[in-house]
């Protein structure tokens, strides 16, 4: 899938500023400020049906993305942690 994302010339004017400052973070604030209306009108657009190994591969890439954006240091819950026993074990 491919998704361009189209900058005003203002917002284009503001990113090449920022780059020129290697700001990684408030590239990144701009770029997402710039990508909601691209979700929103994706989120609209009533395309064709996906087959299940389309979405798993999808779901997968999109999981890989999001993984990206995140420290590999953050732990992670066990399962223990987030079945209904554990979250409920201080609560009778």
């Amino acid at each position: 899938m491919l998704i361009t994302l189209e900058l005003s010339p203002e917002q284009e004017a503001k990113l090449r500023k920022i780059i020129a400052t290697r700001d990684a973070e408030n590239i990144r604030l701009l770029l997402a400020d710039a990508f909601i209306p691209t979700v929103e009108a994706l989120l609209q657009h009533q395309g064709e049906e996906l087959s299940l190994d389309e979405f798993e591969k999808l779901a997968d890439q999109i999981s890989e993305e999001f993984a990206l954006c995140f420290d590999a240091g953050i732990p992670l819950l066990s399962d223990a942690a987030v079945s209904r026993a554990g979250i409920y074990e201080d609560h009778p």
